[in-house]
């Protein structure tokens, strides 16, 4: 057997492995390979690949540098190439190994879609568009490239071509690997009259999933079921008290997206709060339209009214009626017999009014009786659950370490209201920390230094939602998740549980008292919570104590721009002294909703966090919150040595128009840049200042 023979066997001995994920293992036999013979340009690429999947990207680069010198007229060896530096953030590498491609090959279509996303991130928005279009000439069917169409287009504000590039995308992901928020973002910021008969049905297949945040759509959910006749009829009658459509009521009754939106998620909708407030007391007070409506859209209404945390206004005849159904309910508790329909309707519409589970009788029932769907799922939601947590409190350790002031008094908000209720999380497959840094802040995965075994820390994790979130997305790391709460940590562990996320381990703990751990951390979440403490740059110092050498920090901040509205509520609840009680966050919702379009609180409506009592305090009722502009903020990280490496999660239209301000700013990092921006357009940062940084080893 020759030396060429053997080598061609290892190779393809090496490629076997390649192909099973076992890239260390391949990776000796490359090695081995070029051992035999240094000119043998495939082990050089192929090593070129494994250690690019091994995350050893500078030693790849060698290698890939290598192999094209080797035999510099194969496409494939310059897309490995181009590949390598994208990885590296080396854009103008990356865009010289893919062009050489093209010209060794035109019609490479692969090369055609990377060289366009190296555009697309630098922002070239209309190279990429004309790039991501010629490798569709090559490659038509591929659902990735016409996703990617979309985003560029969106960037580009070319709206309707963009939703005929999601379109195309969509029509070819029949397995729903693709994301859709951009594509439903777009679709709830247009008008229209009527909605397309693929993005109807797109929609509905969304609330369907189980691997999607439904919270996150209910606005363009709602939008979807705004056209339809039914709706449109029964919303007309919003401003008209004494009309209402029974024959509309019966038709969105059985529609199954209203349902949907109804048991999953939160309604965050000033006209539909009006017509499902006016439903719940025709429930209550006529007995032939209880018997009438089906079991399960009462059903799914108690839910709504429970996920809102009973947000909607009551009366107090209302809650006199409310009352004097429960003794028929009681009385079939204690003869034990199984509940007839009419008394099933009856604790539906009681389940509307406040939670099941501080109402004895209907605790003992479910503790007794089999309960058939759907009161099946009211049961476990309102009567089992809580319960849960409440066993589940009982068994995290109460850290007596929190004595800071202002913190005990946050503590006891959130232990009456949790923060937030939620019910769902995004779940796509999950990543190596290094993959997902790479997708979620491609501008700080140059600074992070990645180590085995590496450890997440979410410091205030609230109720669980977006710590839960992360470790679910997560394949190779241990999040641990602390806050002040025991009820919201109760509800996190339930729902942890619930959902099967187990690299996840919550403590009851304060951020000023986090300096006594003596791990440390290779990320840290800290997303609208520094602004709660009394001294937020105090809260700040710990958290960079805590973090590993060339580790990452994501912070969240409120902006004092995007807030003016909060800021007029809460000085007008100072003023008139209200307390945070359910009844007078419930009776300043209401003055909200009355005032006129121009009323400087009028906005409020508009934040999802108005319909639901508990965000709703939050908002408003807050017992302390910062507000700040972006130059405070960067003296507050310069202090702590920290340095700014890129915003999260800003619109697609905000970056075309700050780049188009700020051309000479390609990393959007400047923050005098950004706050003359802001005062432009005061928006821009209404879900807080979202960004990313990171310290030096030694300020680590």
């Amino acid at each position: 057997m020759t030396a060429g023979d053997g080598v061609g066997g290892l190779l393809d001995e090496a490629l076997q492995l390649c192909q099973r994920g076992l890239f260390k293992q391949a990776e000796a036999i490359y090695r081995r390979v070029i051992a035999i013979d240094a000119g043998a340009a495939d082990g050089w690429n192929m090593l070129a690949l494994v250690l690019h999947e091994l995350g050893r990207h500078y030693e790849a680069w060698e290698c890939s540098l290598q192999a094209t010198r080797l035999r510099p007229q194969l496409p494939a060896y310059w897309l490995m190439r181009g590949n390598i530096a994208f990885s590296r953030l080396s854009y103008a590498d990356a865009e010289s190994g893919f062009s050489r491609a093209i010209e060794l090959a035109p019609h490479y279509a692969e090369a055609h879609y990377r060289r366009a996303l190296v555009h697309h991130r630098q922002h070239r928005i209309a190279e990429s568009i004309a790039g991501y279009r010629s490798a569709l000439r090559y490659a038509p069917d591929v659902a990735e490239i016409y996703f990617k169409l979309g985003e560029a287009l969106y960037e580009a504000n070319a709206w309707e071509d963009a939703l005929r590039a999601y379109e195309a995308a969509f029509t070819r992901d029949p397995q729903n690997a693709l994301p859709r928020g951009n594509a439903l973002n777009l679709i709830n910021s247009l008008q229209w009259a009527s909605l397309p008969a693929f993005w109807q049905a797109e929609i509905s297949r969304n609330f369907e999933r189980l691997d999607v945040d439904k919270n996150r759509n209910v606005s363009v959910a709602l939008r979807a079921l705004k056209v339809k006749r039914g709706f449109r009829q029964l919303l007309a009658t919003v401003s008209t008290p004494t009309q209402w459509d029974a024959a509309a009521q019966s038709v969105v009754m059985g529609d199954m997206l209203f349902l949907q939106l109804l048991r999953d998620t939160l309604i965050a909708d000033a006209a539909f709060e009006v017509v499902l407030t006016r439903m719940r007391v025709m429930f209550l007070v006529d007995a032939g339209a209880r018997s009438r409506a089906p079991l399960e859209f009462l059903v799914a209404l108690a839910l709504q009214c429970f996920n809102n945390e009973f947000v909607y206004a009551a009366t107090a005849a209302e809650l006199v009626q409310r009352a004097a159904l429960l003794p028929e309910l009681e009385a079939a508790v204690v003869a034990k017999v199984d509940l007839a329909p009419a008394l099933e309707r009856s604790l539906a519409v009681i389940a509307m009014y406040g939670p099941l589970h501080e109402l004895p009788p209907v605790v003992a029932y479910a503790k007794v009786h089999s309960v058939t769907s759907p009161l099946s799922l009211l049961m476990r939601r309102t009567v089992q659950e809580p319960e849960i947590e409440l066993t589940l409190r009982a068994s995290i350790v109460a850290d007596d370490a929190i004595t800071d002031g202002v913190s005990l008094s946050v503590r006891g908000m959130y232990e009456e209201h949790p923060y937030p209720r939620w019910f769902s999380i995004d779940r796509p497959p999950p990543l190596t920390l290094r993959d997902w840094i790479d997708r979620e802040a491609p501008t700080a995965a140059a600074s992070f230094g990645f180590a085995a075994g590496a450890r997440v820390l979410v410091a205030g994790c609230g109720s669980g939602h977006e710590a839960i979130e992360l470790a679910a997305g997560l394949s190779d790391v241990q999040v641990l998740a602390v806050d002040l709460s025991l009820a919201s940590l109760a509800y996190a562990q339930r729902m942890a549980a619930d959902l099967g996320v187990s690299n996840i381990e919550f403590r009851q703990a304060d951020i000023l008292g986090l300096g006594v751990l003596t791990e440390r951390f290779s990320m840290i979440y800290c997303n609208g919570v520094l602004h709660h403490l009394n001294d937020p740059a105090a809260g700040l110092r710990v958290l960079v104590q805590l973090l590993r050498p060339r580790g990452l920090l994501r912070l969240s901040l409120y902006s004092e721009l995007a807030r003016v509205c909060v800021t007029a509520a809460r000085a007008e609840i100072q003023a008139t002294g209200m307390p945070a009680t359910a009844a007078a966050i419930g009776g300043f919702r209401q003055f909200v909703l009355r005032q006129k379009s121009d009323s400087v609180l009028a906005p409020l409506s508009g934040f999802l966090d108005f319909y639901s009592m508990s965000m709703c305090r939050d908002l408003m009722f807050h017992v302390q919150e910062h507000q700040m502009r972006l130059p405070q903020i960067a003296s507050m990280l310069a202090e702590s040595r920290l340095t700014l490496l890129g915003f999260a999660n800003l619109a697609p239209e905000a970056i075309g128009a700050y780049l188009r301000a700020y051309p000479d700013d390609a990393p959007m990092t400047d923050c005098s840049n950004w706050d003359a921006f802001e005062l432009q357009h005061p928006q821009t940062f209404a879900e807080m200042y979202q960004f990313w940084c990171g310290g030096s080893e030694a300020a680590c």
